[in-house]
């Protein structure tokens, strides 16, 4: 048992490198970065923290540490921080399943050399979007869903800031695997990555019209807003949510609707 635990701890370091030498490939200078960029976003990222119930993170590549955490995160998973803010990423990733953390320093690795080998003026097009188990400060495990994207580039185009939120998957098995798919936010397509089979289960089920109700629910519209709007009964459209409802496996409008803004369905 202790040999299993030596080998697993080593595996751990050994990939926690791998993602500190991903985080090196990029080649940004003090030079190239204008620092008074984050007096715009910290104050907007302070606001979000009181009305966002995700835990929303900005990440600094250059420095490779955390610009910004909300104190929501200790909600969310009873961590430290002040402590998380010091050590910056390894110190979630080390509370990551040991069985998903080689999937996570993979997704991160492919996905920044896909964005380096895009044009500079496409590289804040995409959304990173995985599922993985942490362990809560409980010592039990959760899921968590995390979505990632470049918020700035530096002067030379190399993505500088990364915007990332974490919100718990409510409801999902903890044996279940690590999912991943990055989506272009401009055309909705799917690259490197393709979304997992249950993912894509749920959404290709609704049809183009539920998924046009859905959209238009994200937006807050009421069912007789959303009747007037696509000129059919008010029926019809409470009918469309109780599918939509049924077939996302989703309590509740809320629910189906924060699931489809993950997927990026709306």
């Amino acid at each position: 048992m202790r040999n299993d635990t030596t080998i697993m701890n080593r595996n751990i370091n050994l990939l926690l490198k791998n993602f500190q030498s991903a985080l090196k490939t990029q080649s940004i200078t003090p030079e190239d970065i204008d620092y008074t960029i984050l007096n715009y976003h910290i104050p907007f990222l302070e606001r979000l923290d009181t009305i966002e119930n995700s835990s929303v993170v900005l990440f600094d590549f250059f420095e490779r540490k955390y610009r910004f955490l909300t104190a929501r995160f200790k909600y969310l998973i009873g961590y430290d921080r002040d402590t998380a803010l010091s050590e910056g990423p390894e110190y979630f990733l080390k509370q990551i399943h040991p069985d998903d953390l080689p999937y996570l320093i993979e997704t991160t690795v492919e996905t920044m050399r896909f964005t380096l080998e895009l044009p500079v003026d496409k590289r804040k097009d995409y959304k990173l979007c995985y599922s993985f188990r942490i362990r809560h400060a409980s010592g039990n495990y959760i899921r968590l869903v995390q979505q990632v994207v470049t918020l700035e580039l530096d002067r030379k185009g190399n993505p500088w800031l990364a915007l990332i939120t974490n919100d718990l998957v409510p409801g999902e098995e903890l044996d279940g695997p690590f999912r991943r798919f990055l989506i272009n936010l401009k055309d909705s397509k799917y690259y490197l990555f393709t979304p997992d089979e249950k993912d894509t289960e749920k959404t290709c089920l609704l049809s183009a019209r539920e998924i046009e109700i859905l959209g238009l629910m994200a937006k807050g519209l009421p069912s007789k807003q959303i009747a007037g709007q696509l000129f059919i009964s008010i029926n019809t459209v409470n009918n469309h949510r109780a599918n939509i409802l049924r077939k996302m496996q989703a309590g509740n409008a809320a629910e189906a609707v924060q699931y489809a803004m993950r997927m990026g369905l709306v």
